[in-house]
């Protein structure tokens, strides 16, 4: 009987000694190639087992490649996804038609990211924010049927419904009608030129001050788990994937999904900052002990106008995150594909994943670890935190930290510090402050 290629390699693999060379990564591609032609996705899952038995022979570290070959067969490249911007001009036509082209101008504007005298540039977050809520409004009114320009009733009114559709949808907060409220009349000052209300100001600011009488909502102290702890748990998935049976692209998965916690928390940024993280670009490794980081301006929460200043730059004083990011960077990161993102996605290749998939990693891992689901935005809060308790320069250090200027900001959404000491047994969160920035050692 002949036998297929498939089962020729097999054969090849279990007859040879450990001592035999490993078959090499073009081989390898060659023969997935052919067998993809002959059996469609079938080969795949042959080439699955054929990794199995090279991994038994000749041990992960030689047979890494496979995992690398079985990726590039199995994934292909994606169409680049749809950036905020793209996404704003989408929404934009969902808008009542005489708004559309005010909108449309805010967006050119706004897109250049210059400096013009008198206007204030939207970043796409925002305009995309105060597009929703428009048509949030627009749908509202031609229900109830009340003008498109707001008054301070129908502004209150509007505010009141949004507030009753709890139970269907129970994000909603005071806070989120402020926002709502405060985004239309955004939207409605610019394609309205003149609009001016003093009542619809009062409506907005009577439900912030409700806001801040009923607190945010949304987070818990059973969210305050520790930085340390959050770290901690990174290198368990980390150490998981190192122990991994086979280097395959579930270890690599692991591997990263492990590194998001670590970084995530030396660095306490947005997850779009994290998101843009590259190798040998916006994060460099320096030295043993040092990863030197350098986030552009275009990717923090920053008024639109400052986006093209100075990037954010920090040096984490940090071996064992030095240790593990040279590791990932030399033997996992290639399983995904060739490309320099730290953060690849699984579905494409030579792409990063979103921040909203950074968010979503974090809030599963937290979750299954701790029974609470800790957002990358709450993290900050457990880095600030910390900071505070631990460090004879509390606040102004963990404003450091988080890129705040003000560290009022941080004592009032960031800092719960209050209680946690005698709860848990906490290492030094900082190991050094030079100038403006703030080096972690956890």
């Amino acid at each position: 009987m002949t036998l297929n290629t498939h089962l020729r390699l097999l054969a090849d693999i279990r007859g040879a000694s450990p001592s035999d060379p490993v078959p090499g990564r073009a081989e390898l591609s060659e023969h997935l190639s052919q067998r993809q032609t002959e059996t469609g996705d079938t080969a795949l899952a042959e080439f699955a087992y054929v990794q199995q038995m090279a991994n038994a022979k000749w041990g992960r570290e030689r047979t890494a490649h496979f995992a690398q070959v079985l990726r590039q067969h199995r994934v292909s490249q994606k169409p680049p996804r749809k950036t905020a911007w793209g996404e704003v001009e989408a929404l934009l036509q969902g808008l009542p038609e005489p708004w559309r082209s005010p909108i449309a101008g805010q967006i050119s504007l706004s897109r250049q990211g210059k400096r013009v005298l008198g206007q204030t540039l939207w970043s796409a977050a925002h305009t995309l924010n105060v597009i929703r809520a428009l048509k949030r409004w627009a749908a509202y009114c031609s229900v109830h049927g009340c003008s498109l320009v707001p008054t301070g009733s129908s502004l209150d009114a509007f505010g009141r419904h949004l507030f009753a559709d709890r139970e269907d949808e129970p994000s909603i907060t005071a806070r989120t009608v402020a926002d709502y409220q405060a985004r239309i009349l955004s939207g409605i000052t610019l394609v309205q030129p003149g609009f001016a209300s003093t009542a619809c100001n009062f409506v907005v600011a009577d439900w912030r001050n409700r806001a801040d009488q009923e607190g945010a909502v949304t987070k818990t102290g059973a969210q305050l788990v520790g930085a340390t702890a959050i770290f901690e748990l990174g290198f368990q998935h980390i150490d998981r994937a190192r122990s991994s049976r086979m280097r395959g692209l579930d270890a690599a998965r692991q591997f990263r999904n492990g590194l998001i916690l670590a970084i995530g928390t030396a660095l306490p940024q947005r997850a779009r900052a994290l998101s843009c993280l590259s190798f040998d670009s916006s994060l460099c490794l320096r030295d043993d002990d040092t990863v030197g980081i350098r986030i552009p301006a275009s990717m923090l929460k920053l008024p639109e106008d400052r986006k093209q200043g100075a990037p954010y730059e920090r040096s984490l004083c940090n071996p064992r995150l030095a240790a593990a990011l040279r590791e990932y960077q030399q033997l996992f990161r290639p399983i995904f594909d060739d490309g320099s993102a730290v953060f690849p996605s699984i579905k494409s290749r030579n792409a990063a994943i979103s921040q909203n998939q950074i968010g979503r990693l974090t809030g599963d891992m937290t979750q299954k670890a701790f029974g609470t689901r800790i957002s990358i935005h709450r993290l900050r809060d457990n880095v600030a935190t910390q900071a505070s308790e631990t460090m004879t320069a509390t606040g102004r250090a963990a404003a450091t930290l988080l890129g705040h200027r003000s560290q009022t900001t941080v004592a009032r959404h960031y800092d719960h510090s209050e209680g946690i000491q005698s709860a848990q047994e906490f290492g030094a969160l900082l190991s050094s402050i030079r100038g403006a920035s703030v080096d972690l050692d956890l």
